[in-house]
């Protein structure tokens, strides 16, 4: 099967989305293989350091994101200080770790959730852990199959460990033609529907592949997961050529 991305971060892997090698129409990818492709394509790309916000109505909360193998270095700004944690990826899962000067500490489970900087993002939504789960499935086409007027593989993927993380499972919606990852939902341990990732612009790169502009994060109501009750937005800053 191809490569289905150019480059990426966890977050910048599946949430959401380049558009770059078309995925092979002779057979349907495992959930599994999908996956492992996102993973692949995380480490076996050059450096790249990207810049936005991350938004909350007139909130705006600068960060950056520096690819460096298998570390990826996220940074944001909060109360006038810049403060950092790493992502690092190993072969079965990813590592959280906070950075202070040259001191660095393993999150703890717990702290996956902490949202940052008054936001609704959380170090969890951030990694993507759900990148390193396995025995996920491809759901059969349907109408919900179709998304932004793209035909899409629709993954389901379960939490290895409901206790640990907001989520129970994901479901990842990947356009067929291009490998984009244009959603993402998030389900809780209630079964109902807590967050959704969603691509709203993209960009184009000095490569000719492209990359989202903005990201929108719905945080959904805990009794009515059809209403959303916040909205969060990451903006990309335009990106410079790949070093």
């Amino acid at each position: 099967m191809n490569s289905l991305f150019k480059y990426v971060s966890p977050l910048l892997v599946a949430a959401l989305g380049l558009l770059a090698s078309p995925i092979s129409a002779q057979d349907t990818p495992s959930a599994d293989e999908l996956l492992a492709a996102m993973r692949d394509m995380t480490v076996s790309q050059g450096n790249r350091d990207v810049a936005g916000s991350i938004r909350k109505a007139r909130q705006k909360t600068p960060f950056s994101l520096s690819s460096r193998g298998e570390t990826i270095v996220f940074q944001y700004k909060e109360n006038g200080t810049w403060k950092r944690f790493d992502v690092r990826i190993r072969e079965k899962n990813v590592q959280l770790a906070q950075v202070d000067g040259n001191k660095a500490v393993v999150m703890t489970p717990a702290m996956y959730t902490r949202t940052i900087a008054g936001t609704d993002v959380c170090y969890e939504d951030l990694s993507l852990r759900f990148l390193y789960w396995k025995g996920g499935k491809v759901l059969p086409d349907s109408a919900a199959s179709r998304i932004k007027g793209r035909d899409c593989y629709i993954l389901e993927v379960p939490n290895p460990d409901p206790k640990i993380g907001q989520f129970a499972w994901v479901r990842i919606w990947v356009d067929k033609e291009n490998g984009t990852s244009w959603q993402i939902d998030g389900y809780g341990r209630d079964g109902k529907l807590k967050k959704r990732f969603s691509i709203t612009s993209v960009q184009k790169l000095d490569d000719g592949t492209w990359f989202f502009k903005q990201m929108k994060l719905e945080i959904r109501n805990p009794k009515d997961p059809n209403r959303t009750i916040a909205l969060n937005y990451l903006d990309m800053d335009d990106l410079p050529a790949k070093r």
